[in-house]
This record gives structure tokens, C-alpha cells and sequence, in this order.
């Protein structure tokens, strides 16, 4: 199946009419999962023109930048980890984005306290970007196919322009006000209502953004050389210094991608790789899966009251974790290799109690503001019951027909990034400083507390929620069984978490994976968090009897999975149903 330009809601209707939307569809080759059609149709182009799991995920990353500007771009930066089939190896790129030079512990306080929305909104929020360093070295250095090729996609998204969908609406919505601050983005990404006035375009509005094709054109001739030097490197701190931002053009000539060895765990005869600091959400899967292995050795029951406490006071007491030692391992020493022991997370699991909840202060008292409550919230705060989710991220997962891996999460952080737009480059920059603690122990937008190690500093990465994740085969351990990763900021560990118990526990399919119910749990704020399809009332009840402060969402995450079948090497995509992903493979 073949779709051009904007006909990717014909393919939707054309995927939901080929097979029944609970069931999981078999390839016999390659498969890719990521948040919007047009993306997986890039992917799967390349695996179609003889590329490799690399060359699909860099289309995906470029086509996603351009059709989801929510969620991701070229003025963003993510993480990725590239599994080799035929060496058994798997290696991991890091290519988020770091402080400016210019940037100081305590740019975002006055008088003290955080100045709500500098972190946030306009050229102040802007991180030095790093995805185009990161996608293209990626295709370098493990793809097969050329730029130009591998960017088409991208390129034709940008200059045909694609439909806006509810997703998009809802996220416009969100950072209308933010947008209109800026004549760039304004321009592109909202249109004139009745009254004349800039606003959020209607579903069908066609958005097309030129400058972005022949940015996109030039990075397909040059490379990431004409990124980061030149005319492009110009607008951008052009831009943000006008803006009152510290970006400036060492910045961007100094900026390095950084290899790390994988994180490795296991979850009952499994191997996985995931992602090291500076993602704390690497960690977070290796330990709470390593917790809930040794509190339930025989394997866990569906929605069991038991089981989802012991998960819910496992996941506290990690981000506790987080919140005490995490951040850039460039700048900080993080005691890795007593946090993965199986000793820490055997007496991490036995801290347990299994007949109550425990305060999170009591873990780890907060300090004054922790909780959210005492700050004036800005325009897009974190709220945990509103609706739409306002963060976001996005992820790619594909497996080719060789058995090549690609788990790639990118983003501009919050919904359309810093809402700033390099003139003439189609550029929509991020807002990546709020990951940093702009005062130690003070949540950010996402509601997350991170400590001094956290603290802002030049040249550093902050810390990320991001969690790319590759699981193998009991049977062999260099043979990839899974690929996953989502968006959706703190709690975006806990879903990968939970998509690998229901395939490794519950032998659900992957597409049932992605779309069951999810819990969260995040130390602060003190609640546990449950999606619409989360719980059983009687469940519900049995878990705020041992304490639990439950609180209502619609949803969150928007989980993207790959599954090859250990036994048959056929391969299943399952892309969340609560967003408009798509699932595509080779037959």
C-alpha cells in the first residue's frame, strides 16, 4: 500500500478495513510503529528501497519533526539505541540538547522563587538542539541509503504540507497564547478565524512550511555542517538573542553528540537494553522490573490489587531515586553501579510494605513548593487531570527484516517547544531548560522534582524521562524480541514498564499491550495516577484501602512498539490507540 502526500487518513481507513483494529497483523519482513501515518509510510519507504532499520527510523525522525511539531523537530534532540543483528551488538547515541555557554544556575529565579513560563515559553527555554546532529550521524554511521533519499519524505511533507488532525488541534490549543507570541510560528502553525485574528486551524486545514523544505533540502546536500555553521546557525541565534535568549553560535559550532554503553537489566529470562543518564528512565525500568520480579518470582496476575501495589510503592520509591541522585553524568557522580545491583533492588523491593501505602514524604520530605501548590502556575503548568496531555515527546520503533533494531525517542519538550520560530528557516526551537531544576527540588512542567544534581549548568544535558528500550529473546540473547518507547514526560517509564509486563507477563500481543490501562507513580505530587481504563472500581478500591490517593486521567503516553516473534521471526507493530500512530510493516 502505497499513500502520497496528505492521503494518510485514506491509509488509516485502509489499515482499520484490512485487518481487525484488536488484533495484532503479521510481517514477514520489516515493521516500524511511530505516532503518524505519514511517518510510518516514510519508514516503511525505506525498507521497501532495500535500507535498514537506521535509514527507516532517520525518515520516520525527519517526516515526524515536520508533520507532529508538537511533539518533535530539528531544533530538538532525543536518544537512540541501534541494535546490529549480524555483531550482536547494540550501541547508544545521545544527542539531546544541552545548556547554552551563557546559561546560569539561577536564570529562571526572582527574589528565590521560579518566574513561572521563563523555562517554558519564548527564546529563554531554548536548549542548544542537537537531532540533526543525532539523525544523520545515525544514518552515517549505520544506515545504507543517502541522505537525499532518506530525507524525500521529509522534504515533501514540508513543501505539500499535511492535514491538521484532532491531535494537532488539541496541542495548538494548548499553546495558542505561547504560539501567538511569536510572528514565525504564528504564521505557520495558526490560521485566521472569522474575526481575523490568529487561531488554532480547523481539522482539514492544510499547513505547509517552505522555509522548512529548503532547510530540510539543505541538510539533504550539506549535512549537519550547514546546521550548525552558516546562514541556518545565523537565524537561529539571531532569533533567540532577540528573544532575550543566550544561544549563540559557539554554542552550536561546539555541539557533540555522546556514545554510552547501553543500561542492561533482565525481567524473568530476558535481556534488555535501555538507556543510561542522562535518562533517569532507563534506570527506572531496569529497577522497578527488577523489583517486581523478586516481589512476584512466579509472574504477575492481571490487574491483581497485590501485584499493582507492590508496582505503585516500587515506582515511588524510584523516583525518589531520581530525585536524589540523578543528572548529566558529565557533571555529576552517579552511584550506577550500586542503583542496578541486585542488592539495592532486592532491599529496595523488601522496603516494601505489602498491606499499605507509604508517604513519599517520608521518603524523601520535600522542600517548600514541591508539591506545585504554593507556585503561581503559568499558562500550560502541569496539571495531572487535564486534558489533553500537554507534554510531548515521540518515539519510533522499528525492527527490519534482518532483525536490525532501531528504539528512538525524540523531542522539543513541551507541545510545540519554546513556541519560537528561526526566521526563514523553518525552524520551531525547543524549550529543553525546564528539564533542568530551575531550583532544586521545585517540580518542573511536567510536575516531575529533581535535585542539585539537576541543577543548570553550561554545557550540560539535563535530565530526560526519555526511555528507548530493546527486550531479547529468552532463548538468544542477541536477538531482539521487542522495541519500545513513548512519550509523555514522567511517565514515560512506567508505560514502557507496563508494556513489557503485558507481553512478558499477561503473553498479551502488542497491539493489547500498548493499549491497556496505565498506572503512575512519580513520588511527587503524592497520588497514584490512573488512565480511563486503568482500573476496575473493586481494584480501585482495594488499592486506596492500603492508602493510595488515586486520581483520574484520560490517558497519557502514546506508546510505540515493535514485537518479533522469537520463534517464527514473524514481526507485529502496535502504535497506541489512544493517539493517530500508525502500525506498518512488510508483507
Amino acid at each position: 500500500m502505497r499513500t502520497h502526500q496528505n492521503g494518510w487518513a485514506v491509509a488509516l481507513i485502509a489499515l482499520v478495513m484490512a485487518w481487525p483494529a484488536w488484533a495484532a497483523r503479521p510481517y514477514r519482513g520489516g515493521a516500524v510503529a511511530t505516532a503518524h501515518p505519514m511517518a510510518s509510510e516514510a519508514a516503511l519507504r525505506m525498507l521497501e528501497k532495500g535500507g535498514n532499520s537506521v535509514d527507516a527510523a532517520v525518515a520516520a525522525a525527519f517526516t515526524l519533526g515536520v508533520v507532529g511539531p508538537y511533539h518533535s523537530g530539528i531544533g530538538g534532540g532525543g536518544f537512540a539505541l541501534v541494535h546490529d543483528a549480524k555483531t550482536g551488538g547494540t550501541q547508544v547515541l545521545d544527542f539531546r540538547e544541552v545548556a547554552p555557554k551563557g546559561a546560569t544556575r539561577d536564570m529562571y529565579l526572582k527574589d528565590g522563587q521560579v518566574v513561572p513560563g521563563l523555562s517554558t515559553d519564548g527564546a529563554t527555554s531554548v536548549a542548544v538542539p542537537g537531532a540533526v546532529a543525532g539523525y544523520l550521524e545515525l544514518l552515517e554511521k549505520h544506515g545504507k541509503l543517502s541522505r537525499a533519499v532518506v530525507l524525500q519524505p521529509a522534504i515533501d511533507a514540508a513543501r505539500n504540507g499535511f492535514w491538521v488532525s484532532p491531535k494537532y488541534q488539541a496541542m495548538a490549543h494548548m499553546r495558542r497564547d505561547c504560539l501567538r507570541q511569536d510572528p514565525e510560528a504564528s504564521r505557520l502553525f495558526l490560521a485566521k478565524n472569522d474575526k481575523g485574528e490568529l487561531d488554532v486551524p480547523p481539522v482539514g486545514h492544510l499547513v505547509r512550511q517552505p522555509e522548512l523544505a529548503r532547510t530540510l533540502q539543505t541538510l539533504a546536500k550539506r549535512g549537519a555542517k550547514a546546521f550548525y555553521a552558516g546562514p541556518m546557525a545565523q537565524a537561529m541565534v539571531d532569533t533567540v538573542k532577540a528573544g532575550g535568549g543566550t544561544l549563540s553560535l559557539e554554542d552550536l559550532k561546539a555541539f557533540k553528540t555522546r556514545a554510552h554503553a547501553p543500561l542492561e537489566g533482565s525481567y524473568r529470562g530476558h535481556r534488555i537494553l535501555t538507556m543510561p543518564p542522562p535518562s533517569a528512565g532507563g534506570l527506572a525500568v531496569v529497577q522497578v522490573l527488577g523489583a517486581m520480579e523478586r516481589l512476584r518470582p512466579q509472574g504477575l496476575d492481571f490487574r491483581e490489587p497485590e501485584s499493582l501495589h507492590l508496582y505503585a510503592e516500587a515506582v515511588r520509591r524510584v523516583y525518589v531515586d531520581r530525585a536524589k541522585y540523578l543528572g548529566d553524568p558529565a557533571f555529576v557522580k552517579i552511584p550506577m553501579e550500586s542503583l542496578t545491583s541486585s542488592g539495592y533492588i532486592a532491599d529496595l523491593a523488601g522496603s516494601i510494605d505489602p498491606k499499605k501505602a507509604t508517604s513519599s514524604a517520608s521518603l524523601l520530605p520535600p522542600v517548600e513548593g514541591a508539591s506545585g501548590s504554593t507556585l503561581k502556575k503559568p499558562d500550560g503548568w502541569y496539571d495531572p487531570s487535564s486534558v489533553p496531555e500537554k507534554k510531548n515527546t515521540t518515539h519510533i520503533s522499528v525492527i527490519d527484516k534482518d532483525g536490525n533494531a532501531v528504539a528512538l525517542t525524540t523531542t522539543v519538550n513541551y507541545a510545540f517547544g519554546s513556541c519560537v520560530v528561526a526566521k526563514g528557516t523553518g525552524i520551531l526551537l525547543n524549550d529543553q531548560m525546564d528539564d533542568f531544576a530551575a531550583r532544586p527540588g521545585v517540580p518542573n512542567a511536567y510536575g516531575l522534582v529533581t535535585g542539585e544534581a539537576n541543577a543548570i549548568a553550561p554545557g550540560k544535558v539535563p535530565l530526560s524521562s526519555m526511555s528507548p528500550t530493546l527486550v531479547f529473546s529468552k532463548e538468544d540473547p542477541k536477538k531482539v524480541m521487542l522495541a519500545v518507547g513513548s512519550p509523555g514526560g514522567s511517565t514515560i517509564p512506567t508505560t514502557v514498564i507496563q508494556v513489557i509486563s503485558n507481553i512478558v507477563d499477561q503473553k498479551m500481543d502488542v497491539v493489547r499491550a500498548v493499549g491497556q490501562g496505565r498506572l503512575h507513580h512519580q513520588y511527587m505530587p503524592d497520588e497514584l495516577w490512573v488512565d480511563r481504563y486503568g482500573l476496575e472500581p473493586a481494584t480501585q478500591a482495594a488499592l486506596e484501602a492500603k492508602g493510595h490517593k488515586i486520581r483520574k486521567q484520560e490517558g497519557w503516553g502514546d506508546a510505540e512498539a515493535v514485537y518479533s516473534d522469537p520463534k517464527t521471526n514473524l514481526r507485529y507493530a502496535g502504535s497506541d490507540p489512544r493517539n493517530e500512530g500508525a502500525g506498518l510493516g512488510q508483507d
